[in-house]
C-alpha cells in the first residue's frame, strides 16, 4: 500500500510561561527541563518511526531566549527552525506596526540561538484570518512559507499556486484543514489536542480529507503533549486577579491541555504513521514547487 504523504511539525512553545504571560505574570521562567524531555520524546519519533527524517520546530522568540542551547540543539540534530511568533499572543488582534516589530524581534531570536534565520512562519493558535492581508504582507518580506491559514475548503477554490504575492515578494501558504463533522456543527484539525481527545480514526480521516481536498496533511503537535505527568502544571496560586469562578475553570482546564489522552498519544501516532508518510521538514516543501 502506498502511504499518503504528510508532514509532521512541532509547535514549540512552553505552555507554562504562554499561560502565566496570560494571567499577568511579568517575564514568567520557561520551564527548560520539560521541554528538553520532550524534545527527546520527539527526537525518538525522528529516529524510530521516520528513519531518520528531521521535522519542523516552529518556536516562539521567547524560547530561543530562555533556552538557546535546547534550540541549538534541535537545529545541530539537522531539524528545521520555524518561527512562532515571539510571544504566544494573538496575531488576528495585532496591528501592522506591532505584529512586526514582534517578527523581527522573533527572527534576531532565533538567529542568535541557532546562527540561522528561520524560513518559515505559523501564528500562535494559527490566528490570522482570511482577510488579515495585512499580516500576510509583513510574513512575504521575511519568511518563504506560511502554515497559520485554516481553511475548509479545496486548495483549488482557495490558492491553486499556493502563492501570496505582494510587489515582488512571494509567500507560499502551507493551509491547516479544518474537516466538518456532525453536519458541520463541528470541525477537527489533524492533530494537538484534537489528536489526544478523540479517536485515532478522526485524525487519520481528517488527514485523508486534507489529501482529498488537494492540501498537503499537515500533523502538529506541542511539547506538553508528549509528557504524561503536569509537567508545564501551573499551581492555584499563581491564578491571580481572577474571579472565583473563572480562577477554578482556568486552573482545572489545565488538566485536558495537560493530561487527558497523552498516555495515548504514543499508540495513536503509530496508526498514523501505517497509513501515511512523513516527508522531512516543511522547507522540503518549497522544492516540490519550485
Amino acid at each position: 500500500m502506498n502511504k499518503i504523504p504528510f508532514f509532521f511539525s512541532i509547535d514549540f512553545e512552553d505552555y507554562y510561561h504562554d499561560k502565566k504571560r496570560r494571567l499577568g505574570h511579568k517575564d514568567p521562567d520557561v520551564l527548560e527541563v520539560p521541554l528538553w524531555n520532550s524534545y527527546e520524546k520527539i527526537q525518538n519519533i525522528s529516529k524510530n518511526c521516520f528513519a531518520g527524517k528531521k521535522i519542523t520546530f516552529f518556536t516562539t522568540g521567547v524560547v530561543a531566549r530562555k533556552a538557546p542551547d535546547l534550540l541549538s540543539k534541535i537545529a545541530q540534530d539537522g531539524h528545521e527552525i520555524g518561527c512562532h511568533y515571539n510571544f504566544h499572543d494573538s496575531i488576528h488582534l495585532s496591528n501592522k506596526k506591532d505584529f512586526s516589530k514582534n517578527l523581527d524581534i522573533a527572527i534576531e531570536s532565533i538567529h542568535k540561538a541557532i546562527g540561522t534565520a528561520p524560513k518559515g512562519f505559523r501564528a500562535p493558535n494559527f490566528d490570522i484570518g482570511p482577510d488579515d492581508l495585512w499580516a500576510y504582507e509583513e510574513l512575504s518580506k521575511r519568511f518563504d512559507y506560511d502554515s497559520s491559514y485554516i481553511t475548509n475548503d479545496s486548495l483549488k477554490n482557495i490558492l491553486p499556486d499556493r502563492k501570496f504575492k505582494f510587489g515582488d515578494n512571494t509567500l507560499y501558504e502551507f493551509f491547516i484543514f479544518s474537516n466538518p463533522i456532525f453536519g458541520n456543527r463541528f470541525s477537527l484539525r489533524s492533530g494537538g489536542t484534537f489528536l489526544c481527545l478523540f479517536p485515532t480514526i478522526f485524525t487519520i480521516n481528517t488527514m485523508k480529507k486534507t489529501h482529498e481536498n488537494g492540501h498537503v496533511p499537515l500533523l502538529y503537535m506541542h511539547p506538553y503533549e508528549f509528557l504524561k505527568d503536569y509537567e508545564f502544571w501551573i499551581p492555584w496560586k499563581d491564578f491571580i486577579n481572577l474571579s472565583l469562578p473563572n480562577k477554578l475553570i482556568q486552573w482545572s482546564r489545565q488538566i485536558q491541555w495537560l493530561k487527558v489522552g497523552h498516555d495515548n498519544v504514543s499508540n495513536k501516532l503509530k496508526k498514523i504513521f501505517s497509513i501515511f508518510e512523513h516527508q522531512g521538514p516543511m522547507k522540503k516543501l518549497l522544492e516540490t514547487l519550485n
